[in-house]
């Protein structure tokens, strides 16, 4: 006489360790220990990751997921700092005032421009009414995002972009 030793013949182990999967493919970890990921430097990624690989990256000391075909940090709950950054200062011609940079490299550009908060000085400005967020403006600027006021910054006015108020 045989004995089961499953409720179930659908689960079937993989080298008897606690590691099973079932008729639906749904792997089942059976443990109270824990899990060990695969990590490597990042020069080490697969060759050709697939949406949804799962990694933990050496050089960043972060866990890494293939999403959206790229390689991205995996992001936690946690708040991000909020960030101060002065542009400028006006001199009653310039619009203009960038590139923006609010030290989140996984999330380098804000949300939309109601996503930061703009003073000139002491005076909060209020989006789309007073500027407006753009990408790459035209002339002589560096790459990136910047704040481009409806009318010009007034001289000796100092401009201060506060930042992360999206993450």
């Amino acid at each position: 006489m045989r004995l089961i030793k499953a409720q179930s013949t659908n689960l079937r182990s993989i080298k008897r360790k606690g590691v099973k999967y079932d008729v639906n493919d749904q792997v089942i970890l059976e443990s109270s220990n824990s899990v060990l990921i695969p990590k490597g430097r990042t020069d080490e990624r697969p060759n050709t990751p697939n949406n949804g690989h799962l990694r933990y990256n050496t050089d960043f000391r972060e866990f890494e997921l293939y999403q959206d075909d790229a390689w991205r940090k995996m992001r936690f709950k946690e708040p991000r700092a909020i960030h101060q950054q002065n542009v400028g200062v006006g001199d009653d011609l310039e619009t203009k005032f960038g590139p923006l940079f609010n030290n989140d490299t996984d999330f380098p550009e804000p949300a939309s421009a109601a996503s930061v908060i703009v003073l000139i000085e002491n005076v909060f400005q209020i989006s789309v009414t007073n500027y407006n967020l753009v990408q790459n403006p035209l002339g002589a600027y560096p790459p990136g995002w910047y704040i481009d006021f409806t009318d010009p910054v007034p001289a000796g006015k100092p401009v201060t972009v506060l930042h992360n108020f999206d993450k």
